[in-house]
């Protein structure tokens, strides 16, 4: 394995981590009574910054349903605008405030592979 695709393996691998962060904070939030559906779709959620550096700690605010649309590829990851490394990720998506990526070369195996809602299936 080369520098460049072990590179793209830390970094799903790094990634995959603060992914598993937010689903913890999603089923949560999720699980939470709501009176309304649609209010409960439109709950905001601070959640972690999932880029590549393991020592971001800033977060993230989407709504419930903003992150589920981003959750519904497992190869896509939120993180902060700025916070995003060209040598191991795809911007696929620009929003205010944060950018959607998606892991290149060896990295998106590692992210589809590391997947919480697809890994036990």
């Amino acid at each position: 394995m080369g520098d460049l695709d072990a590179r793209r393996v830390q970094a799903a691998t790094n990634q995959s981590l603060f992914r598993e962060v937010n689903e913890r904070i999603e089923e949560l939030a999720a699980g939470a009574p709501s009176i309304f559906a649609e209010l409960k779709e439109s709950r905001t959620l601070d959640l972690a910054c999932e880029c590549a550096d393991t020592t971001c700690t800033e977060q993230v605010r989407l709504t419930l349903a903003e992150y589920e649309q981003i959750r519904s590829d497992s190869n896509s990851f939120v993180v902060l605008t700025g916070h995003e490394v060209p040598e191991v990720e795809d911007v696929v998506r620009e929003q205010d405030g944060y950018v959607i990526v998606k892991k290149s070369g060896a990295g998106a195996a590692v992210a589809e592979h590391l997947d919480p809602r697809t890994r036990n299936l």
